[in-house]
């Protein structure tokens, strides 16, 4: 029994797991990653009523409700409508390396689509990142079919 006075000191027990683990991307983002993946090629799917072109590509248009038709290339250039520069370190997940900071995070309008991608710029630096840049997608060499093919969106002119 502790006293009013006395802090009960917690037991710790650090334990360290290794989890393995798969999950289905649904057959949309399954497409898209594969044929970004296999060609190099980032596609939309385009809404059969309204027109818009959407990415990530969704089975459903979220304005028109209907499903969505054609799959359509779009970029690998685009325009910044939103960003952010980060300055919190961490791990990338996808290198096991830390982080560069400040590194900038986007929302990005790929050429041909309605909808943007959010993603990471290669530009950090808050004085020249602007709404409305310019950038492109690059691409790892040898692909894997997930969303990290795409290294980061470097600015262009």
């Amino acid at each position: 029994m502790k006293k009013d006075n006395q802090l009960e000191e917690l037991l710790r027990i650090p334990v360290h797991m290794k989890l393995h683990y798969r999950f289905p991307a649904g057959t949309h983002y399954t497409r898209f990653f594969r044929e970004m993946k296999d060609s190099g090629k980032i596609m939309g799917v385009k809404c059969t009523q309204c027109g818009r072109v959407l990415v990530p590509p969704r089975p459903v248009c979220g304005e028109c409700f209907v499903k969505t038709g054609d799959w359509v290339p779009v970029g690998p250039k685009g325009t910044v409508k939103a960003y952010t520069s980060i300055y919190i370190k961490f791990i990338d997940g996808s290198t096991g390396k830390p982080r560069p900071s400040p590194y900038g995070s986007g929302l990005i309008q790929l050429d041909g689509a309605f909808s943007t991608i959010n993603h990471i710029l290669e530009e950090g630096d808050p004085e020249k990142l602007y709404i409305g840049m310019r950038v492109e997608a690059v691409l790892k060499e040898k692909r894997e079919g997930n969303i990290g093919d795409i290294l980061f969106f470097k600015t262009i002119t």
